[in-house]
């Protein structure tokens, strides 16, 4: 029998592991797989923050906007005028190359790809469960965590296959409905992360005897929010009987959606995902002991380790509201003085 492991991160991350191993042929591979998921845990939270700060970037960079819109919203491309020939000239040229980069159906994927996100989700999600499970499940462990500490989990895998099967029957993409492949490699990069913040890796992080009330009334709520989104996401999809309808053809291939929350804002399903992820992140909160959180040597990177269900939060918040910003718009161009008054994802505020 080994003695417990310490991994040491860096000098700010004091303890970020305890953990019995078995002896035997498969001590290696799981000695290096639990290596790699600790180094992947504290790793997704600066990956948020800079995603945050990218997504917070594209609403005074062109270039990041068009690399991050898709469907209807996506822009087509931004003209360059010179001020005689020869600039006219290197401006056509810059711009051609540009726009290229920016627009070619070389560098984009069809829109139904987003379906890609949630099965990496659900696969990663689901290995992470069963490998963290069995560890922590094992002969030589101690006691096993309480089911609710699973709760977040749980919920986050039941999200991701909720929205695989939207993508694969309820939503309808058209045909010429595009996202850049930069678009598409950061949607894939975050549901890589997503499992590690929301799955419990880090006993120390879940200690807290919260409520079992507490954890009910907030996963239901988890839930509520979850048949929310479906229930908008539904009404999207009826408003196309198939998918081979053209996303240039203006009000002839989209149509203004009415009911449910859309009688408030144009984006529903948007705000409905929001509350998804603040009910997960408040689901981890209330199971989390932050009196050793605040302990002054804590160094920066604890710091950001555990709150990285907040920095999540943070990210979906600032990528949705910027997404919603462009839906809005987008009706309000296309439908004129026929898209009846509503706000963009909060009622009555915004």
């Amino acid at each position: 029998m080994l003695p417990p492991k310490r991994s040491m991160l860096s000098k700010g991350v004091r303890h970020v592991s305890w953990i019995w191993l078995p002896e035997g042929p498969t001590f290696y591979y799981e000695h290096i797989m639990n290596n790699h998921m600790i180094l992947l845990c504290h790793a997704v939270g600066p990956i948020y923050i800079t995603l945050t700060a990218a997504a917070l970037l594209s609403i005074v960079s062109p270039a990041l906007n068009s690399l991050s819109s898709h469907g209807k919203t996506r822009l087509l491309s931004n003209k360059c005028h010179g001020n005689n020939n020869h600039e006219s000239v290197v401006c056509s040229i810059y711009q051609r190359i540009w726009n290229f980069v920016l627009h070619s159906n070389y560098l984009s994927v069809n829109k139904g790809r987003f379906i890609d996100f949630y099965a990496v989700g659900s696969i990663i999600t689901t290995i992470t469960i069963m490998f963290n499970y069995l560890k922590w499940s094992g002969i030589n462990t101690t006691t096993i965590t309480e089911h609710k500490h699973w709760l977040p989990a749980y919920l986050l895998l039941i999200h991701l296959v909720r929205r695989f099967c939207e993508c694969m029957w309820v939503q309808k993409s058209v045909l010429t409905s595009r996202m850049h492949v930069a678009g598409y490699l950061l949607g894939v990069i975050h549901y890589l992360c997503l499992p590690f913040v929301f799955i419990p890796m880090n006993r120390e992080l879940e200690q807290k005897s919260s409520s079992i009330v507490e954890s009910f009334i907030v996963s239901m709520g988890c839930l509520y929010f979850q048949y929310q989104q479906h229930r908008h996401h539904v009404i999207l999809g009826n408003l196309r009987p198939n998918k081979t309808t053209s996303s240039t053809g203006g009000i002839n291939s989209y149509r203004i959606p009415k009911g449910g929350w859309f009688d408030y804002v144009s984006c529903p399903h948007y705000l409905a995902e929001i509350m998804i992820y603040f009910m997960l992140a408040l689901l981890i909160q209330i199971q989390t002991d932050t009196t050793m959180i605040q302990d002054e040597e804590s160094g920066i990177l604890y710091q950001i380790h555990a709150q990285k269900h907040w920095i999540v939060l943070v990210w979906v918040v600032a990528n949705l509201s910027i997404s919603a910003e462009k839906t809005h718009a987008w009706y309000i161009s296309t439908f004129g003085k026929a898209y009846p008054r509503r706000e963009r994802l909060i009622p009555f505020l915004w």
